[in-house]
């Protein structure tokens, strides 16, 4: 054991030693005081950032079970919003320096262990922090896609190269839920695939390539979310696979990651009878998290929760009781993203069980150990312990290998799905009606890396006489009269439609579009019947909406290249 752990162990109180089990939440670009307060009350192991939100937003209905339990009056250097206006948008130097000042503070408080930062960044636009200058990349089952598990290396040390000279030390990534159902409303493209010895493969070479950039990699979400039909963000799903299944395939990428020396693994808010016959919910499941992870797996590093306050887990229980419960189950870190008064209702709950002997300081200290040693492993320990430079940070996107990458991952993800002889060849002499419809990463960023528009760009860019217009998902009837009306100049249409997590689908838009009387071809980023219409004879999926991406899809279309990824396996069906 090294020997800085054992020196910021030895010189820890019991207050300081239950803070490094909590992961809270800090959205927006602003150190606010709020923030600078929960550093020196409850002194947590680190942050989950959202640069991109004023403030966590749950993801609970007004009629949810659970919103009692978590909602609270506002603190009084709780910040309190009711306008529509943004966050502020800032460069990476800038955010950097944000990420230096609260990490600062955790220098100064208590027995100064520093903070980590961490976010998701799992490509496709999902929860990725992009300032000017940054890439992000096709979901991992456009990657799979490309067939070259060395690629799948080389954009997790892009990741990388790009995270941590801003400060962020800690991806909750890679996915590696074997997809199983194709109806699946919360994993989908976040997964390598249905097959759990691709999955495994594509994982390993991910996190190696984190691993090479001192970026904390997090295998989610475990045992296994690839089976169900419910979103965890709602409600309890109940994955009603055999001992057999959960072994055999959802289980099997842990085993290679574990193998491989993974850092950090996320668990999902579900049921897993096969596991735990008392249908307790995986976050607080001694049999599965203590009995299958640590035991039977042999996984010595840390455990996190997912986001602690969503539907699935809160419909059940009171948040500080739960939090109690899942670390007498064997959880190390608690993840709560709500920005209010529950954080100290939390911290003090940990603290009453320590102090009652429900929670021993023994199992604390183990705790607390894992995550020091994670911390001096990606060097948070030493040095300038996490401080950056904020000019190398904006320097580091420079690197045209990051560009190189970008391109090289969309051009191989790329998949043509169906073709009737247009998705790989649109006719010369043909005017293309161009009808493009925003993806939530369009709308957030507005820029040359991303935006509404790029599609008809890119077609324009390659010689094909196109014609355009656009419209918001749900919102087709506003624009029909104008899609009808431009569709009858034109010889073809080519229309895009983004499947966006936790929105609606807009598949029904899709159809309605694919029903006009002329040949269509569908860009989209998603090749589950939950977004591709069963009529749509011409479909390319990208994976991503990203210029990048969309270049790719440019290049198909007009025959420059065939669309060289492919799926591996049949979108339709269960596996």
């Amino acid at each position: 054991m090294s020997r800085t752990v054992d020196a910021f162990l030895g010189r820890m109180d019991l207050r300081e030693r239950v803070g490094q089990m909590l992961c809270y939440g800090f959205c927006g670009t602003y150190p606010h005081p709020d923030i600078v307060e929960v550093i020196e009350r409850y002194h947590p192991a680190g942050f989950r950032v959202t640069p991109y939100a004023k403030k966590f937003v749950r993801y609970l209905s007004d009629d949810h079970p659970g919103v009692a339990r978590v909602r609270r009056d506002p603190e009084l250097r709780e910040r309190v919003y009711n306008s529509s206006a943004g966050p502020v948008r800032c460069s990476a130097a800038e955010y950097a320096d944000v990420l230096n000042t609260l990490r600062r503070r955790s220098l100064e408080t208590g027995a100064g262990v520093p903070l980590y930062f961490s976010l998701d960044f799992e490509g496709n636009g999902s929860a990725d922090f992009l300032p000017r200058g940054a890439f992000s990349f096709p979901h991992p089952m456009g990657l799979a896609a490309a067939d070259d598990p060395s690629l799948c290396r080389r954009v997790g040390r892009a990741t990388a190269d790009q995270l941590k000279p801003i400060g962020i030390d800690w991806v909750h990534s890679p996915c590696v839920d074997v997809n199983t159902d194709p109806s699946n409303p919360e994993i989908g493209t976040r997964s390598y695939g249905p097959l759990p010895e691709l999955v495994a493969e594509m994982a390993t070479q991910t996190i190696t390539g984190y691993r090479e950039g001192r970026l904390v990699a997090t295998a989610k979400h475990f045992p296994g979310r690839g089976h169900s039909a419910l979103d965890a963000h709602h409600d309890v799903p109940i994955i009603e696979e055999s001992d057999d299944r959960m072994r055999g395939v959802h289980l099997a990428p842990y085993r290679a990651l574990i193998e491989a020396g993974l850092p950090a693994v996320m668990l999902a808010h579900s049921v897993y009878p096969a596991l735990d016959g008392s249908h307790e919910v995986s976050t607080l499941s001694g049999p599965i998290v203590t009995g299958v992870l640590r035991r039977e797996l042999g996984f010595d590093g840390v455990i996190i929760t997912d986001s602690f306050t969503m539907g699935g887990l809160v419909a059940r229980y009171e948040v500080p009781e739960a939090a109690v419960r899942s670390i007498e189950a064997g959880v190390d870190v608690i993840l709560l993203k709500d920005e209010n008064a529950l954080r100290g209702e939390v911290y003090k709950a940990l603290l009453e069980a320590v102090r009652s002997g429900r929670i021993s300081e023994s199992r604390v200290d183990e705790s607390v150990r894992r995550v020091l040693t994670v911390k001096d492993e990606h060097g948070l320990l030493s040095g300038e312990m996490g401080i950056v430079d904020p000019q190398a940070a904006e320097e580091s996107l420079r690197n045209p290998r990051n560009a190189e990458i970008a391109a090289e991952a969309a051009a191989g993800s790329a998949v043509v799905l169906r073709d009737d002889g247009l998705a790989t060849s649109l006719p010369a002499d043909s005017r293309v009606l161009v009808i493009e419809q925003p993806h939530g990463m369009h709308l957030l960023h507005g820029s040359a890396h991303a935006h509404c528009g790029s599609l008809f760009e890119a077609l324009l860019a390659r010689g094909v006489d196109a014609i355009y217009t656009d419209y918001d998902a749900g919102r087709l009837d506003r624009a029909w009269p104008a899609i009808t009306e431009r569709a009858s100049h034109a010889d073809v249409i080519v229309h895009t439609g983004w499947y966006d997590r936790g929105r609606r689908s807009p598949r029904a838009d899709l159809e309605r579009i694919e029903s006009l009387k002329k040949p269509t071809v569908l860009v989209c980023n998603c090749p589950y019947p939950m977004l591709v219409p069963e009529p749509a004879r011409n479909v390319v999926v990208t994976f991503s909406p990203t210029t990048e991406s969309i270049s790719a899809a440019a290049d198909i279309l007009t025959g420059r290249t065939s669309g060289p990824g492919k799926l591996g396996f049949d979108p339709t069906r269960v596996y």
